[in-house]
């Protein structure tokens, strides 16, 4: 079974706010999440918006979906509570199921993969900057699993990812290996006269 988007979650632009110096609450940029989507351990985050009443009714909840709305790549960002207390900068749409049968890890993964991501690039428009219209958002078909296969999805996303932690890492010590073999060789030593 297949929905379009806007009929299992309510989706909303992120606000415009000038940041401050200090503050009770995050404002949430693309610059804090990564090229998957994850949220950016690194990336500098400081509370820099005071809480009013008009920020106070778009703070981001467990499980909203935050999709990139400009640029060239509209991937999509999972907010979790452990970020702390945020709303969501003009750069996104928050996505909010509404629907009880749909979890937002699996949305979040259909949204970031290469099919999903070809058709939001297909429906955005703009000659300097790409823009996805929300209304374009609001049409796209999102297939609907069971509850039962879409936790399967889940779990093998999250093997795959690990799988790619470590294959990354074997990747970039290779790297350093042959990098190091090649300019020991290079600057004519062998092994005889280390």
């Amino acid at each position: 079974m297949k929905k379009p988007l806007h009929q299992i979650a309510q989706i909303t632009t992120g606000i415009y706010q000038k940041e401050g110096s200090g503050g009770e609450i995050y404002y949430l940029q693309a610059k804090h999440f990564d090229e998957h989507g994850r949220f950016r351990q690194e990336a500098p985050l400081t509370k820099s918006l005071e809480l009013d009443k008009r920020l106070e009714k778009h703070l981001l909840i467990e499980g909203d979906i935050l999709l990139v709305a400009k640029g060239i790549a509209n991937r999509a960002c999972l907010y979790k509570e452990q970020i702390g207390q945020a709303v969501a900068s003009s750069t996104f749409f928050v996505i909010r199921l509404q629907e009880q049968s749909l979890m937002p890890d699996y949305l979040l993964w259909l949204l970031n993969t290469q099919r999903y991501q070809k058709l939001l690039q297909s429906l955005s428009k703009g000659t300097q900057v790409q823009s996805l219209s929300k209304k374009a958002l609001s049409s796209i078909q999102i297939p609907i699993p069971s509850m039962e296969e879409q936790q399967q999805i889940v779990k093998v996303v999250e093997q795959w990812r690990i799988e790619q932690f470590f294959m990354d890492a074997l990747k970039n010590s290779k790297d350093r290996y042959y990098e190091h073999l090649l300019l020991f060789t290079a600057n004519g030593k062998n092994r005889k006269n280390a």
